[in-house]
């Protein structure tokens, strides 16, 4: 009595999916996947009997075939929005942690306008002040070192940009040892901008004078606020890595595939080397809503001339 081999049925198959130029030697992984599928077709052309009326196939000669790849990328590394987007090269331009001082925006009321920077904040230092410190001087903590500008002055706080150290509460932050100083009783770091008049008496505030998205530091005056054109903005930024691409920049992508089972999975381990794939986006991609932001790439397996006789679309090794 015949049986059935379970050995050969893969049930539940992961794995990993690389990616490298074609006849290249190196890949890179594109990483977790939404979804992954192989498909092949075959078209024919029948040629039908005139010797009677059933009008029988006597001949059926194969036209065309194709296989195709679609992958869902669910890792958005820059590799994967390069070959997705159609993208140039791909372009580091890091932000590195600094500071803007006083600095004059283009103001436009009730629209947002790009200050420049990611990650802005300020940090708001509370305590009693001794002597005379001044918009514009520099604090030294007598304990941590940690030094600071003044961007804004009032009776019990400062707030301060170019933060260099980390302030600890309760020392003394001074401007001259022992004759101007401020004690920091408490020391708050804010998702904020610090936007005061010309003159630097008036401070403006946020959801009054101005809305602000730190994140990527947009900022927009409101139209019933008290900013004026010359108002000048002070903060600090963090450190962020950031790359870029131009989509649609590059014409066609062609690249080598391989895709590999897990050797845990039930069944026989596999792996197939797609020599040439030419590779373009297919549906829409969501940005903004529910469940994950997968593009999807369709991809036809072509012929590489540079592969052996019979060997030119993409090899399947069981294991």
């Amino acid at each position: 009595m015949l049986g059935s081999n379970v050995n050969n049925i893969r049930f539940n198959g992961s794995g990993r999916v690389y990616m490298g130029a074609v006849a290249g030697s190196s890949m890179y992984e594109i990483g977790e996947l939404e979804s992954l599928a192989f498909g092949m077709s075959v078209s024919t052309e029948k040629l039908a009997s005139n010797r009677n009326a059933s009008r029988a196939t006597i001949l059926e000669v194969e036209s065309e075939r194709e296989a195709n790849i679609n992958m869902g990328l669910r890792e958005l590394s820059e590799e994967n929005l390069q070959v997705a987007f159609l993208g140039g090269t791909v372009n580091a331009d890091n932000q590195s942690a600094s500071f803007a001082d006083q600095v004059v925006p283009s103001y436009v009321a009730d629209q947002y306008v790009d200050l420049g920077h990611l990650n802005v904040f300020v940090t708001k230092i509370t305590g009693a002040i001794t002597g005379t410190i001044a918009v514009g001087d520099t604090l030294t903590g007598d304990t941590s070192s940690a030094t600071m500008k003044i961007a804004y002055k009032a009776a019990g706080y400062v707030i301060c940009v170019n933060l260099s150290g980390t302030i600890t509460a309760g020392e003394q932050l001074e401007e001259t040892a022992d004759t101007n100083y401020i004690v920091a009783t408490s020391v708050e770091t804010l998702e904020d901008v610090c936007i005061t008049s010309v003159a630097e008496d008036e401070l403006r505030v946020q959801g009054d004078d101005y809305s602000l998205d730190p994140d990527y530091g947009y900022l927009r005056k409101e139209s019933d606020g008290d900013i004026e054109a010359t108002d000048v903005c002070s903060y600090d930024y963090e450190a962020v890595s950031r790359k870029y691409i131009h989509g649609m920049a590059s014409g066609s992508v062609e690249k080598k595939i391989v895709i590999v089972t897990d050797k845990d999975d039930t069944g026989p381990r596999q792996r197939y080397t797609f020599h040439k794939v030419k590779l373009i986006m297919n549906g829409d991609m969501p940005l903004i809503g529910d469940g994950v932001a997968a593009p999807t790439l369709q991809g036809s397996v072509l012929s590489d001339s540079s592969q052996s006789s019979g060997q030119e679309y993409f090899k399947c090794e069981m294991m």
